[in-house]
């Protein structure tokens, strides 16, 4: 069994897809015990690794009768770029389960595109981003991503769910996660009606202070005190403000995905999707795709 001082599950992604609003969600669950760092990036060589477990178990201090503890990082489905992550999770977590929270992947990759413009990432057309630059069409292959896990981890430990349910059927979908990690579904925190981190806050901040956020993530726990500061008050922001999507953040306007572009990423990403339906309920519609 694990350790009490480590977590029973991991939520492992995807990127711009909900992750932030599922933290949420769970973390406010009487019976559910999350660190306030959300992306501890612990198993990601790039990331935390280096601190060692003594490190990781620190974080997961405060967690008392907690039924379920637990992070949320989405590095860990980020390969190629980030390799090696479902061996180390599985090497000192083999009973943990992980939760992949996903979306329709050109829907994500437009999302994606947009925080690294935003960022001062990324300056060239989507036209040409999306199909040159490999982590926007690696990081929506889900079924690629979930592969490694499952070559690792019995099936049982796997559940994948769509931020199109987390932000239409919200109640239903969190239910799910609950009885998967085997905490009360009835016990729904106050936080289910809010909506964390929608796209267009995210927009609205200046590259400075995300810049600043990631910096600060790096360097926990010396800055965790200042970086939960900055959390805290994009957390805010987030529940004052009543635009945008709750779970998936939905993309602005300012991008367009024209109908060509459409079907050659479709295209991409058909045999993809097509791997996926195994892991996904039997009403899955495949975002049209596959």
């Amino acid at each position: 069994m694990t350790p009490r001082d480590l977590p029973t599950f991991i939520v492992i992604g995807a990127m711009k897809a909900g992750t932030t609003s599922l933290y949420h969600y769970l973390r406010n669950h009487e019976q559910i015990f999350m660190p306030k760092i959300k992306e501890l990036d612990f198993f990601a060589e790039g990331g935390n690794w280096s601190r060692g477990m003594d490190w990781y178990r620190q974080q997961f201090h405060g967690a008392g009768d907690a039924v379920a503890r637990g992070e949320a990082s989405t590095l860990y489905t980020k390969y190629p770029q980030y390799d090696g992550v479902p061996e180390r999770i599985a090497a000192a977590l083999p009973d943990v389960r992980l939760v992949y929270l996903v979306r329709d992947p050109i829907v994500r990759m437009r999302s994606h595109y947009e925080h690294r413009v935003a960022l001062g990432a990324e300056t060239a057309p989507p036209e040409i981003a999306l199909l040159e630059n490999p982590i926007y069409l690696a990081y929506s292959q889900y079924a690629m991503q979930l592969e490694r896990y499952a070559a690792h981890f019995p099936r049982e430990q796997l559940l994948v769910v769509t931020s199109e349910g987390l932000r239409h059927d919200r109640a239903v979908t969190v239910r799910e996660v609950y009885e998967f990690l085997g905490v009360d579904p009835s016990l729904s925190p106050p936080a289910l009606e809010t909506e964390f981190y929608k796209t267009s806050q995210r927009r609205s901040y200046p590259p400075i202070v995300w810049s600043a956020r990631r910096f600060l993530k790096r360097h926990v726990p010396q800055a965790k005190r200042a970086k939960e500061v900055v959390d805290s008050m994009l957390e805010r922001r987030a529940a004052s403000s009543g635009a945008g999507s709750a779970a998936s953040g939905t993309a602005s306007a300012d991008t367009v995905i024209t109908p060509e572009l459409r079907a050659r990423l479709a295209e991409l990403l058909r045999d993809d999707v097509a791997r996926l339906r195994p892991y996904m309920s039997p009403g899955f519609d495949g975002w049209g795709i596959g």
